[in-house]
């Protein structure tokens, strides 16, 4: 492992100039990210849920049985 790394190492001093180092560096992606890296955006982003839209499902059904409270409570 540590070969491969020497390697690079060895790589990136023989062929990378300044310009390669800076494209490489870090840097806020604008406005939109509130100050985080590109990287860290990534990282802290909306996640896929497996289970689909769980949130909306359970809001919905606690909605509605706030509604069938609701209506029981009036019609007695």
């Amino acid at each position: 492992m540590s070969a491969d790394v020497e390697s690079l190492v060895v790589f990136e001093r023989d062929h990378y100039d300044e310009y390669d180092y800076y494209n490489l560096q870090e840097y806020g992606c604008g406005t939109g990210g509130k100050g985080r890296t590109k990287k860290e955006i990534e990282q802290n982003g909306n996640r896929p849920v497996p289970a689909g839209h769980e949130r909306k499902i359970v809001e919905k059904l606690h909605n509605s049985e706030l509604k069938r409270r609701r209506s029981r409570s009036t019609s007695n």
